[in-house]
């Protein structure tokens, strides 16, 4: 996967290929049926395919209060359009700027004279250009000006409902692991770098990898089952979410303990992926009482992991 920020460090091998815009947050099975179909039709022509998507995400820019969680960031986004068989990943910035252009000035702007797309499909919701204006129709019609080709792709739907980046945030806020899965089809995940935490955990003998959760889409506070992803291989771990109420901290962010020995994680990029919740984050009267509770955690996981 070729990672693009900026039209001056796009390839040329990717100009004059077929291209997909969406924000594509969470990179769901309705976001890889439009990666399949814009694959199948770009071989047909010998085609790159590239994916244009927006940082930040526009409500962030407009609604910076009501932005939703992010699903993925940027280096999770990558991996799956990697796998789904896109060859580059185009970013631009969503900026005040790029969203005054009506639908005609970004198609003229990013689609012909940056990437001088031969062929365009994209989800059957996409709107673009000033106030969302822009919609297939406006692609279509363009097309036969400009003389490219524009397809969208119908909603893709699992038991009567159309799979969104909604419907995860919803099914992930309730800590329904296995809905947001079959949406995803794959297991959701956390990734971050570890950073520094206040080493309590060191200190009450279950030594923890913190991640911030700024901005990210995270289960509600509490406990949880499950796995850490270090030196290609997933590993058996606890975590807890949340703000640590018996220390009484600031800010909500995931603490994961590996039952398995993995060394020091400072400044890696750990990847947490959620299998089951144990219970909710409480306040605890002493330190004491918190280390018998996460030897319980802990004893618990290992049940899970069939892990001694």
């Amino acid at each position: 996967m070729y990672i693009v920020r900026g039209e001056q460090n796009l390839p040329d091998r990717f100009r004059g290929g077929a291209v997909t815009i969406g924000n594509f947050d969470g990179v769901h099975l309705g976001h890889q049926a439009v990666f399949k179909t814009l694959r199948r039709r770009a071989a047909d022509l010998t085609l790159p395919t590239v994916a244009i998507t927006f940082e930040p995400h526009p409500r962030r820019l407009f609604q910076p209060d009501n932005a939703p969680p992010r699903i993925t960031g940027v280096r999770g986004k990558a991996r799956w359009m990697e796998r789904a068989g896109i060859d580059a990943m185009y970013i631009l910035r969503f900026s005040r700027d790029l969203a005054s252009l009506s639908p005609e000035k970004f198609i003229e702007t990013v689609l012909l004279k940056s990437l001088r797309a031969r062929l365009v499909h994209v989800g059957y919701d996409f709107q673009f250009g000033m106030r969302g204006a822009g919609n297939i129709d406006t692609l279509k019609a363009m097309g036969l000006k400009y003389g490219y080709e524009a397809q969208e792709e119908p909603p893709f739907e699992l038991q009567g409902d159309k799979v969104s980046s909604t419907l995860i945030r919803y099914a992930i806020q309730d800590a329904d692991f296995e809905t947001a899965q079959n949406l995803l089809g794959r297991e959701f995940e956390i990734e971050g770098r570890v950073s520094s935490g206040q080493k309590r955990g060191r200190g009450l003998g279950f030594p923890t990898a913190n991640l911030t959760l700024n901005g990210l889409l995270h289960p509600p506070s509490g406990v949880y089952i499950v796995e850490g992803w270090i030196d290609g291989q997933w590993l058996p771990a606890v975590a807890n979410v949340g703000n640590n109420p018996t220390f009484g901290d600031a800010d909500i962010h995931l603490e994961a303990h590996m039952l398995a020995p993995c060394g020091d994680l400072y400044r890696k990029v750990l990847r947490i992926r959620f299998r089951e919740r144990i219970r909710a984050e409480i306040r605890f009267e002493s330190p004491e009482a918190l280390i018998a509770q996460i030897k319980q955690d802990v004893a618990q996981a290992k049940a899970f992991f069939s892990y001694s």
